[in-house]
């Protein structure tokens, strides 16, 4: 009895205006999102391919130079003399740290709008290479960008809703319910029915248009784990769309005008789409505010006024510690490279209580944010769909834990050429570190994504569950 049904709602479906409308603009925002999300990720692309050739054209004019400098030239300048290793762990080999786009980033720009996806790694100290880093709240991700996952996650609810909020309540008002309930057919096949109908309309135009959009915004469905990515993406949307379709049945189910059912839907999509998760976000950032950058600047500050007359006695010092490092005959611990390693060394070391509170505060957010954003599916979804498009708060956080490692072997690599007073050579330049970002673990992504889309589900399987129960108590009449 399903397929009749199943059959006379899409010819009601195909003969309603509304579907017309939500076809238009489902192909519209999300087209929209897409060019707009391409834009971002093209810019992006833009911006590393700029700073690889940079760096290779910088490097190939520091080996030049000291090509020229070996066949008996002299530097451009005393001042920039390549030879040098401090100045080629400074400036002349200085390495951009890049976090590559994964494939589906058009879909989603998620915290790339917000944190850095490269870095210039030198022998600065940590704090001057995430300086352009603002520590933001991380519940920054949920309203990104118009992309396509904003369309998902909020306009998405509101076609389901458009299409449902009158679910049982229309055909009860028109007197139809009650012929239709005189057949053969309970009313929870009927509205069973009726949700497969719309869900299959809704799902199947979002799909396409998705489709559509991550093709003409140059995603490449060949590279390594996209297609299982948009899969997944595509199911994420799919278990999304079963809540809202869940919650609209479940407001038929108690009997309520349409219009009633069409203001409470309203209310419950703006409640859980922007109220809970502004309001997480100021919890977050009430219970644990993130001190002030100049706080951090103004240690720094004192930190290296209260060092920088003191580097001749670190030197002799770490010489002390370390005699394997001290160059051969004479120390010199005027030197000033040698005395600029001691002293951000030990401006890094006092600087660290600093550093380790913002630290401190940022993980409270993130924790309080990860208790709590089960209360929105919104927030569970959105995080959903940064995950499978790389643009996750997670991915560029394990970003920055690598770069902030590759920044100590960078300065362990010059430490001792800067202390020996080692010529830097052209070969010398062949043999400098570079960074070579590690995906994370393909399961531990799944991990992450997966478990935001089964509590949703599990959500919607409740809600399905209790308007169910709630139908056998429906009164068709009256």
């Amino acid at each position: 009895m399903l397929g009749p049904i199943l059959r006379n709602e899409w010819r009601a479906l195909a003969a309603d205006r509304t579907l017309a409308a939500v076809t238009v603009l489902l192909a519209a925002v999300l087209l929209f999102g897409a060019y707009n999300g391409a834009r971002w990720s093209a810019l992006q692309a833009e911006r590393q391919q700029e700073l690889v050739a940079e760096e290779l054209e910088r490097i190939a004019a520091t080996r030049a130079e000291l090509l020229e400098i070996a066949a008996g030239g002299k530097p451009s300048s005393p001042f920039r003399d390549p030879r040098d290793p401090s100045r080629v762990g400074q400036s002349f080999g200085a390495s951009y740290a890049l976090l590559p786009p994964a494939p589906l980033a058009p879909l989603a720009v998620g915290q790339s709008d917000l944190l850095p996806a490269y870095y210039k790694v030198t022998l600065a100290s940590r704090e001057a290479l995430f300086a352009g880093d603002e520590l933001e709240n991380p519940t920054n991700l949920l309203s990104g960008g118009f992309d396509v996952a904003f369309v998902i996650v909020f306009l998405y609810p509101l076609v389901i809703l458009a299409l449902s909020y009158n679910l049982l309540s229309g055909e009860k008002e028109s007197g139809t319910l009650a012929l239709t309930l005189a057949q053969p057919v309970s009313l929870g096949r009927l509205a069973a029915a009726k949700i497969l109908a719309r869900a299959g309309v809704v799902f199947g135009l979002t799909a396409a248009f998705t489709l559509a959009g991550a093709l003409a915004a140059g995603v490449d469905l060949r590279a390594p784990g996209a297609a299982t990515d948009l899969a997944a993406f595509f199911g994420v949307t799919a278990i999304y769309g079963l809540f809202w379709f869940a919650l609209a049945l479940l407001i038929n189910s108690r009997g309520l005008a349409s219009a009633t059912n069409a203001m409470v839907l309203s209310g419950v999509w703006l409640t859980l789409t922007l109220v809970i998760p502004s309001g997480v976000g100021l919890l977050a950032s009430t219970l644990h505010p993130v001190p002030s950058r100049v706080e951090m600047i103004q240690a720094v500050r004192e930190a290296t006024q209260e060092t920088s007359s003191q580097g001749a006695q670190l030197l002799g010092a770490y010489f002390a510690d370390h005699p394997e490092m001290a160059p051969e005959g004479e120390i010199d611990t005027a030197d000033y490279a040698s005395r600029r390693l001691m002293i951000d060394a030990e401006v890094e070391r006092q600087v660290s209580p600093v550093t380790a509170r913002f630290e401190e505060r940022i993980a409270g957010q993130q924790a309080i944010v990860e208790k709590l954003k089960y209360l929105s599916p919104a927030v569970l979804v959105q995080e959903a769909l940064n995950d499978l498009a790389g643009t996750s708060y997670a991915r560029f956080a394990d970003f920055q834990a690598q770069v902030e490692a590759f920044a100590v072997a960078w300065k362990a690599h010059f430490t001792p050429q800067i202390l020996k007073k080692t010529v830097f050579t052209p070969d010398a330049l062949d043999a400098l570190p570079r960074f070579a970002y590690q995906p994370q673990p393909a399961p531990e992504v799944a991990r992450r994504a997966g478990s935001g889309a089964l509590a949703v589900l599990l959500a919607a399987a409740a809600l399905l569950g209790w308007s169910f129960s709630a139908l056998r108590r429906y009164r068709v009449a009256g």
